[in-house]
């Protein structure tokens, strides 16, 4: 008769590796590792500026959370090109999200230049009500339109004017000088209408062209000129608010579109928080840059700026042609209700 073997049997130490084992197993199939998704944002700013400083806390919080499944690397200073290059690899998908100034994509959106009118914003609060509440809809359709996911709104701020050949009071002392202008048709057409000769110069060369005397002057917002050093090799800023410069954070609409609902939610309630911060401190750091640039022995005048709007005309009808009527005429009824507000 033949003999029965007893079942084998598993020790204890083997049935605990295998259990363990196929645990390991199933946790694989039932929990997969949540995706980490990595952008690329970039913009103009110094490091030191406000803009970089909030985005630098935007980025943190939103990684936080996120659980780390949403993550940007930030290229500042324009490490990835200028800003008008940087825009357009944006609009490409070549880089995710951009930081950038509406004036450096008007050749894709010929309309977002009304942002730059000179002299049509009464006050900061006046610009941040027609950019955050009664222009909103109407910017993020622009932007749509050249191809780009509007998402908040930061801030460079009014632009001032400085020189190395006297001081600035009234629109007469603005005649005569020989300008840098960035290749924004607002700002050359402001300058012009006063009487200025304009060159246009890229921005990296500006300090060179300064020094050099190839310019009398440039105009940007403080903390720019003061993070630039261009007070190094001039002597008079004239806070002249000629033009308020905003910028915008936004995205390639595919990148936008790897979110899901939530983490795009994020984004934009931490873009916001920053935006607003950024805000406060481009307006808070103004003062302390003037105090530094005049302990540099630069000369600062805060000028009306009545005497200077009021020699807009010229500017103001180039710009409308430029435009077109029906954008002029919106984009006016868009401001002036900021203003009534």
């Amino acid at each position: 008769m033949a003999r029965t073997l007893p079942p084998r049997t598993l020790s204890v130490s083997r049935r605990t590796a295998l259990t363990a084992g196929i645990g390991a197993s199933l946790a694989i199939v039932t929990r997969p590792a949540r995706a980490q998704v990595q952008y690329r944002l970039t913009h103009p700013a110094d490091t030191s500026h406000p803009v970089h400083i909030e985005a630098e806390k935007m980025v943190q919080r939103i990684a936080e959370r996120t659980n780390g499944e949403v993550r940007f690397t930030i290229f500042p200073n324009n490490a990835l090109g200028s800003p008008v290059e940087t825009a357009q690899q944006t609009r490409l998908g070549a880089i995710d999200f951009i930081l950038l100034n509406p004036a450096n994509i008007e050749s894709m959106s010929r309309t977002i230049g009304v942002i730059n009118i000179p002299y049509q914003f009464d006050s900061y609060d006046h610009a941040h009500r027609t950019l955050d509440r009664t222009g909103r809809d109407w910017i993020s359709q622009q932007l749509r339109t050249a191809g780009f996911q509007w998402i908040a709104n930061f801030e460079w701020g009014f632009r001032a004017l400085s020189n190395s050949r006297r001081p600035v009071n009234t629109p007469a002392d603005v005649q005569g000088l020989k300008i840098r202008v960035p290749p924004e048709l607002a700002i050359k057409a402001a300058f012009e209408a006063l009487g200025a000769s304009t060159q246009t110069v890229a921005f990296q060369e500006v300090y060179l062209a300064l020094a050099n005397k190839t310019v009398d002057g440039q105009d940007n917002p403080v903390a720019t000129t003061f993070a630039a050093k261009f007070f190094e090799v001039q002597s008079h800023i004239a806070l002249t608010r000629h033009i308020y410069a905003s910028i915008m954070f936004a995205g390639n609409p595919r990148a936008w579109g790897r979110m899901n609902d939530a983490q795009r939610a994020i984004v934009t309630e931490e873009a916001t928080v920053a935006g607003a911060a950024a805000r406060r401190g481009v307006q808070e750091k103004e003062e302390f840059f003037l105090a530094e640039m005049q302990k540099a022995n630069v000369a600062i005048t805060r000028p009306e700026v009545a005497p200077f709007r009021d020699r807009m005309g010229p500017a103001y009808e180039q710009l409308k042609r430029a435009l077109g009527d029906e954008t002029w005429n919106t984009w006016a009824g868009l401001v002036n209700a900021a203003r009534a507000s």
